[in-house]
C-alpha cells in the first residue's frame, strides 16, 4: 500500500474517533462508568473529560494529514512513531480497564490495536 494512502486511512480514522468522542461523550461516560458511581455531575465532568480527549485525536489526524507529502523514509518515521503513540493509548486503555472500575469500551481498544499495528506494519513496508 502507499504511504500516502496508508497515513490518510489511519488519520481519517483518527479524526473519525475523535469526532466520536465528542458527539457520543455523554453516551461514553454512562457506558463506561459503574452505575453507583454516576450522577449528574459525575455524567458533566465524564463528558467534559472526553471532549479533549476527542480534540487529541482530531489534532493527531490532522497533523497524520499533514504528513502525507513527506519523502518516503520521513513518512515511515512518522507512522513508525505513531504506532507507538497507539501503544501508550492502548496500555493506558487496558490498565484503566483492567484495574479501575472504569470499563473502557472494547471497540476502542479494538480500533487503538488495529492503527498501532498497522502504524507499525506500514511503516516498515510502505512504498512511495
Amino acid at each position: 500500500m502507499k504511504i500516502k494512502n496508508s497515513i490518510t486511512v489511519i488519520a481519517a480514522l483518527n479524526i473519525l474517533q475523535g469526532i466520536g468522542f465528542i458527539v457520543g461523550a455523554k453516551a461514553l461516560t454512562i457506558q463506561s462508568f459503574p452505575s453507583e458511581l454516576l450522577n449528574e455531575q459525575s455524567i458533566q465532568v465524564g463528558t467534559a473529560m472526553h471532549w479533549p480527549l476527542g480534540v487529541a485525536c482530531i489534532v493527531i489526524g490532522i497533523i497524520l494529514l499533514s504528513t502525507r507529502s513527506l519523502p518516503l523514509l520521513e513518512a515511515k518515521k512518522v507512522l513508525h512513531y505513531t504506532g507507538f503513540a497507539y501503544t501508550f493509548f492502548l496500555i493506558n486503555g487496558l490498565l484503566q480497564h483492567f484495574t479501575t472500575p472504569v470499563n473502557v469500551p472494547i471497540p476502542a481498544l479494538v480500533l487503538i490495536t488495529i492503527l498501532a499495528v498497522a502504524s507499525f506494519y506500514i511503516s516498515r513496508t510502505a512504498e512511495s
